[in-house]
C-alpha cells in the first residue's frame, strides 16, 4: 500500500479559501517508497480553514508521524464517490469548454493530522502572502467541536489535481532533453458587458462597462476590498490603490492584437490575476518578482533554448523585467489566439441573461414557490447542477425559444410560457437603445413574478453556470525548442499538449531568433460549481453599483 506523508508537500501557492500544496518529491525529501512516482506532478487543494480546524485539534498532539500519512486506501475510497463537484465538472462544464481544456479532479479524504502537519509546514515556510494571513487564523475554540465530529471520524476532504506549472512530454519529444518550462496563470473575469433588462435603474452603470471595470472604480472609491489588498502593517494598508487597464473584452475579442495588449495590461498590474512561474516556482505577481541575476538568467536560458545570440541586441535601457515579460506575454497571447477556449468560455460566461440584479427576483419568487424556504429552494437548484439534457433535443422550436445567448445551455428548457416571453425580451432588449427601458424593465419584472418553479430554476441555473466560469483561473504553460526540423504545428488535443511555431517578440527592440518551436498546454482550473446558498447574500453584492454614476 502506497502511502503520503507530509514532508511530500510543499506550500505552493493560495486562494481566497483554499491552499495549494506542490508535490516535493523531486526534492527526495523523507516520501514513503513509491510514492514518488504516485505524486509526481500533482497538487493539493485544500480547504485553509479545514488546515486550520485540524491544527486547532490535534496540531500539538505527540504521535508518531507515521500515524499523520494518508494512504492509497483513503485516496481510492474516497474517488470512486462522485462528489457533486466531479459531476458538475464532467456533466457540464468539460463538454462546453472542452475535454481538452479540463481535467477532472481527483477526490481525497486525509487524515487531520496529516493536514496539521501541511498547516505547520506552511505557516513555518514564510511563504504565505501577508494579505492572505488573517484567512488561516481561526479562534481554535470555534472549530473543536465541528473537527472532532466530523473531520475526525471521517478526515478531510481535498482535491487531488495535475500540477500545471508542469508539463507532460509530449510523443514526439521523447528524445528530447528536459527543457525549462514557464507557466502563466490568469483570472480573465466577465468577458461581457450586460445587456439585461432586469438591470436595478440604480445600477444601470452597468451598461456602461465590464464587472471588473466597474469594480475598479469601487475599489479605488473604497466601496469593494478585496481579500488579497489586506495586508499586514498600516503602512502597506495606505498604498494607493492603482486600477488596472486591462479590459476582459479586449481579451475575449478573437483578435490576436487585442489578445496580446489585454495580457500586457494585465502583466503591468497584476493584482491577483496574473501569476507566472518558472519550472514550479512563482517569479512574477503582486509584489512578487524575481532579483536582477535570476531575471538575466532566466532569460538568457530562454534566449538559448530559442537559439538566439539575440540577448545581446536589446534595448540596454529596458529592464530584464520588461524583456522577459514581453517574451511571455507574447506566447501566452499566440497560444490563447490559437486556442478555442476564450471562445468557448465566453459562450458559457453568456448563459447570464438575466443580470445578479434579475437574479435577486427570481431567486426570491423560487423562495416564494417553495412555501418561503431559502433551503428547499438551494437544495432544489443545487441538485439541478449536474442534471444535463442527455439526448439531442428532439424539438427544433425549442432552440429558438432559448434565444442566442442560451443556445448552447446545457440544462433543458422547460415548458414554461411565462419563461419562454421572458426569454424573447431579454432576447430583443437593447440597454444602449432610444427604447423605452423602464417599461422594458417593469415588463420583465411582471414575468418573473409568474415563472414557475422550473422556469425559475433554469434562469438560476444558467446564471450559477455563468458565474463559475467568470470566476475560474487557467494556466497557460509552454517550454522552447529551437525548430531546426521544421516541426509541423499541432493543436492541443485531450492527450496531448499543443506545437506551434513562434516568430518572435513583435518589437523592434527585443528579437528572439525566428521559428522557435513553442510545446504548449492551457488548462482551466477552479471549475467547481457555485453553491445555490451564495444568492442569499446577492442583494448585498450588487448594491455597491449604486455608487458609480450611470
Amino acid at each position: 500500500m502506497n502511502q503520503w506523508s507530509p514532508t511530500a508537500w510543499l506550500y505552493h501557492a493560495e486562494g481566497g479559501k483554499h491552499a495549494i500544496f506542490r508535490s516535493a518529491t523531486e526534492k527526495n525529501l523523507n516520501c514513503f517508497a513509491q510514492e514518488q512516482e504516485r505524486i509526481a506532478g500533482h497538487v493539493l487543494r485544500i480547504p485553509k480553514r479545514e488546515l486550520a480546524s485540524a491544527y486547532a485539534v490535534c496540531g500539538n498532539a505527540s504521535a508518531d508521524d507515521n500515524v499523520a500519512v494518508a494512504t492509497d486506501y483513503a485516496v481510492s475510497n474516497a474517488s470512486k464517490q462522485e462528489t457533486a463537484s466531479f459531476l458538475f465538472q464532467r456533466n457540464v462544464v468539460q463538454p462546453l469548454l472542452g475535454r481538452s481544456y479540463i481535467d477532472l479532479p481527483r477526490s481525497v479524504v486525509l487524515p487531520p493530522l496529516f493536514c496539521a502537519r501541511l498547516y505547520q509546514q506552511a505557516v513555518a515556510s514564510g511563504n504565505i502572502p501577508p494579505s492572505r494571513i488573517q484567512s488561516w487564523r481561526i479562534d481554535s475554540s470555534e472549530t473543536k467541536t465541528s473537527t472532532d465530529n466530523h473531520a475526525m471520524n471521517e478526515g478531510i476532504k481535498a482535491t487531488l489535481l495535475r500540477d500545471h506549472t508542469t508539463l507532460i512530454k509530449h510523443p514526439r519529444f521523447l528524445d528530447q532533453p528536459n527543457q525549462n518550462v514557464i507557466s502563466v496563470e490568469i483570472k480573465p473575469k466577465a468577458g461581457y458587458i450586460t445587456s439585461s433588462p432586469l438591470v436595478s435603474p440604480k445600477h444601470r452603470c452597468k451598461y456602461k462597462g465590464t464587472r471588473y471595470s466597474l469594480q475598479q472604480q469601487l475599489m479605488q472609491l473604497g466601496y469593494v476590498q478585496k481579500g488579497w489588498q489586506h495586508h499586514g502593517s498600516e503602512t502597506q494598508n495606505s498604498k494607493p490603490f492603482t486600477p488596472s487597464n486591462y479590459s476582459p473584452l479586449d481579451l475575449f475579442s478573437g483578435n490576436a492584437s487585442q489578445i496580446q495588449t489585454a495580457i500586457k495590461d494585465l502583466s503591468n498590474n497584476m493584482q491577483n490575476n496574473f501569476r507566472a512561474f518558472y519550472n514550479g516556482r512563482q517569479i512574477f505577481g503582486e509584489d512578487i518578482s524575481p532579483l536582477e541575476g535570476e531575471r538575466k538568467n532566466i532569460l538568457n536560458t530562454f534566449v538559448q533554448q530559442c537559439g538566439s545570440s539575440a540577448f545581446s541586441h536589446h534595448d540596454e535601457n529596458r529592464s530584464a523585467d520588461s524583456i522577459l515579460l514581453d517574451f511571455i506575454c507574447s506566447v501566452v497571447s499566440r497560444i490563447l489566439h490559437r486556442e478555442e477556449l476564450l471562445r468557448n468560455l465566453l459562450s458559457m460566461q453568456l448563459l447570464d441573461v438575466i443580470d445578479g440584479d434579475g437574479v435577486i427576483r427570481v431567486y426570491d419568487r423560487l423562495v416564494h414557490l417553495c412555501e418561503g424556504s431559502d433551503s428547499k429552494a438551494e437544495e432544489l437548484l443545487d441538485q439541478s447542477m449536474v442534471c444535463v439534457e442527455e439526448t439531442v433535443r428532439e424539438q427544433p422550436k425549442k432552440d429558438q425559444l432559448r434565444g442566442k445567448d442560451l443556445a448552447k445551455s446545457p440544462f433543458e428548457l422547460p415548458n414554461c410560457s411565462v419563461l419562454h416571453k421572458l426569454i424573447e425580451e431579454v432576447d430583443s432588449f437593447q440597454s444602449h437603445s432610444t427604447n423605452d427601458v423602464d417599461s422594458t424593465h417593469e415588463l420583465c419584472v411582471r414575468l418573473v413574478d409568474q415563472l414557475s418553479q422550473q422556469g425559475c430554476i433554469y434562469l438560476l441555473q444558467n446564471w450559477l453556470l455563468s458565474l463559475a466560469m467568470c470566476d475560474v483561473s487557467f494556466f497557460s504553460t509552454f517550454q522552447c525548442f529551437a525548430d531546426d526540423q521544421r516541426t509541423n504545428e499541432e493543436y492541443q488535443s485531450i492527450n496531448n499538449g499543443g506545437i506551434m511555431h513562434f516568430d518572435g517578440v513583435k518589437d523592434e527592440k527585443s528579437s528572439f531568433r525566428p521559428r522557435t518551436m513553442i510545446h504548449y498546454e492551457v488548462k482551466v482550473v477552479d471549475c467547481d460549481a457555485k453553491p445555490a446558498k451564495k444568492l442569499r447574500s446577492r442583494r448585498k453584492v450588487e448594491d455597491v453599483f449604486q455608487f458609480i454614476t450611470p
